[in-house]
């Protein structure tokens, strides 16, 4: 028999306790991480947040055998409005206007060496915010185990909940939003709701992550001493990368949660900050 897992962090309102599948449920799976959220359409009100961390990994073997431990579970289970949201690196933006269904693999092999094309499953997900889509592509063995072991649910990528929050958000032109994973972070610069530019970028060490940075701030011409970065995602404050950063920005700050929902007071104990992707998913559905 197989033992489910415990998750590292769990925050729940009791008062929905019982009620569980008549809300929304969001997921958020990275190879490194399952994190989890109820959402009440009604009251537009997230009301309980859960964590599991995974075995470092290169590849999504060990996250699927912990997945099998957690979604057998009966909140995965009984769920009429499930969202899963894949955290990886493996897609790319394309306009509305040159999109064409059947050119998902031709579209991500602009950006992506793709050399085992029959393991993987190729999807897409417009964004309201922005006249683009994104292409992405996962596993084939996570998508049989996700269709497998899950009601039905609806799949995106997890850069569709942050875009559609930037573009909500409609950031001044001096603004730079950096969403901060484990091992990769996003860089979003839209003024004024126009978005310019977003790409992913892999770090091992804080020189690395600040090298990226300031390239793309280089080619986006951004003065340093007159940009503000804005972090979001799994990032503190004391961070050897928050001080560096500091080091060469004028001004750096901790991007806040959504303002056009409302948050129960379990999850006062997380970052304002933290699980911006997560937090946004009722942007998407």
């Amino acid at each position: 028999m197989t033992l489910p897992l415990t998750p590292q962090l769990r925050f729940f309102d009791e008062r929905f306790g019982g009620k569980t599948a008549q809300l929304k449920h969001f997921l958020h799976l990275s190879r490194l991480q399952l994190t989890s959220c109820f959402f009440d359409d009604a009251t537009q009100t997230y009301i309980s947040f859960e964590q599991y961390d995974f075995k470092k990994a290169d590849d999504w073997v060990d996250a699927l055998r912990n997945l099998e431990k957690i979604i057998p579970q009966p909140e995965y289970q009984t769920q009429k409005d499930l969202q899963v949201c894949i955290s990886n690196n493996l897609y790319t933006l394309v306009p509305q206007a040159l999109f064409e269904e059947k050119e998902l693999e031709t579209y991500l092999s602009f950006n992506h060496p793709i050399e085992e094309n029959h393991q993987l499953k190729f999807h897409f997900t417009k964004l309201e915010s922005f006249d683009a889509v994104i292409v992405f592509a996962i596993p084939r063995s996570l998508e049989f185990m996700l269709k497998a072991k899950l009601p039905p649910y609806k799949l995106l990528h997890f850069a569709s909940p942050i875009l559609e929050a930037v573009g909500l958000s409609k950031p001044k032109p001096n603004e730079l939003l950096v969403h901060v994973q484990n091992e990769q972070f996003e860089v979003i610069y839209a003024p004024n709701g126009k978005l310019n530019f977003f790409n992913s970028f892999q770090y091992q060490s804080k020189e690395d992550f600040i090298y990226y940075l300031l390239y793309v701030m280089e080619q986006l011409q951004l003065e340093r001493e007159q940009s503000t970065i804005i972090l979001v995602g799994e990032i503190e404050k004391d961070s050897a990368i928050f001080k560096l950063l500091h080091t060469y920005i004028n001004e750096v700050t901790l991007g806040e949660k959504p303002k056009n929902v409302e948050f129960s007071a379990v999850l006062s104990q997380l970052n304002n900050h933290s699980h911006f992707s997560l937090f946004h998913q009722h942007l998407c559905g």
